[in-house]
Formats: structure tokens, sequence, C-alpha cells
């Protein structure tokens, strides 16, 4: 299944009217036979990210996609949908998921933006549980694991609370201040944890998904999932 298949239903009632009556076609975008309207009606010609089109030769654009691609909050917000709900998330909503580990029963994908101006269903995955994988904006996020995503994030809240900022945790750059505020033995063992899984999808992501100052501010109870 493609991630266009599963919103499609959940956000029909607030989908666009097609331009033109359908026909059946390949959809450039699934690949699939189905009802299209033409391609140049939903797609520029310099629409980018086309090299992950199934039939990228075909003139034709499904029905399912033509709906979802011209709905905005597919490319301007995070989001979660289960076909039945299409359901915009903020930073602390995807957080909130992401720690609880709660995605139901129902085939899933969730797509997690920086920069707002992508389409996330072009690369969602579908997960059937108990899969759960997140698309963060280039990377596939695999949270199957839940018992791994707990262990990470429950040690960089910890860090964090030590001292340390997201682009340190990030980089393992710490500024001169923060080091010395931590003390060199805490560092030495913050390095001697992260250096080996820093670059991988899951820490890159659980860095992201970190309460900011305000946030910590505002709530102290944040730190928990």
């Amino acid at each position: 299944m493609h991630a266009i298949d599963l919103i499609a239903p959940a956000i029909e009632q607030a989908a666009r009217d097609l331009p033109s009556t359908p026909s059946v076609g390949i959809c450039c975008v699934t690949g699939e036979e189905t009802l299209c309207v033409p391609r140049k009606q939903g797609l520029l010609p310099s629409f980018t990210n086309q090299d992950v089109f199934r039939a990228p030769q075909s003139d034709m654009l499904g029905v399912a996609a033509y709906r979802v691609l011209t709905f905005r909050p597919e490319r301007t917000s995070s989001w979660f949908c289960d076909g039945r709900l299409f359901v915009p998330l903020t930073r602390s909503q995807v957080r909130e998921k992401v720690v609880s580990g709660l995605y139901g029963g129902d085939p899933w994908a969730g797509y997690v933006t920086t920069s707002y101006k992508k389409h996330g269903s072009l690369w969602a995955v579908v997960n059937h549980p108990p899969r759960a994988v997140w698309r963060f904006e280039a990377l596939n996020v695999d949270c199957s694991d839940h018992g791994k995503v707990l262990e990470w994030w429950q040690a960089l809240l910890h860090w964090q609370s030590l001292g340390l900022t997201r682009p340190a945790l990030e980089s393992l750059s710490c500024p001169f201040f923060q080091a010395r505020k931590l003390g060199a033995a805490r560092y030495m063992e913050f390095i001697s944890w992260a250096r080996p899984i820093h670059q991988a999808p899951l820490y890159r992501f659980l860095c992201y998904l970190l309460p900011s100052k305000k946030e910590l501010g505002e709530n102290a109870d944040t730190r928990t999932p």
C-alpha cells in the first residue's frame, strides 16, 4: 500500500473537487491502474521529487493522489494518518506518540518535517503493527523497538537535564562553558554513550523531539514520558 492510498479516504471530505471527469489510467505517483485525471491538472512540469514516482512516464494522476497532493496540510505540517483520520501534529504531539508507542492496530503512516515544504506522502512508510517507522524529513526512523526508544529517550532527557543543549547532543560538540559545568568525567561518560549511536536515525529523531527551553520552563513534568 502507498501512503497516498491510506491518506485519501481520511481527507475525502476536505479534499479539493476534481478538476475534470476521471477516467481509468495509470497513476504516475503510485503506479496503480485506477481512476485518474490528467497529470498536468494536479502537477506542474517543474514538480520536484518525480524520482519517487512509480510510473513517471504516465501522463495521468490518480484521483487519490490528486486529492492528497493538493491537500495543503499534507505538505505544510507533520502528521499521522491511520486511514480514517488525518491528524496534523505539533512537535510535542509527535513526541507524545513516539514516547508512548501507542499507534493503534490499524495500518498507519507518520511524517515529521522541519521545513514544511515537502509532500510527506511520497516517502512516508505504511506501517502494519507492530512495525513503527516514521519518516523524518529524509530519514526513515524505525521506532518498532519501543524498549530502545525509551532507553535512548530517557538517556537524552538525563543529559539535557544536566545542561547539554540540543545542538550539543546532536553534534557531540560541547561549548566550553557547558563542558565545564557538566564536569570532565560526566562529559566523557556522555561521549562514550553517544558516539556509537549519534548518527543513527533514531538518535537524530529523538534529539529533535526533546522539549525546548520554553517547554521546560513552562512544565517541569515535560522531562518524563
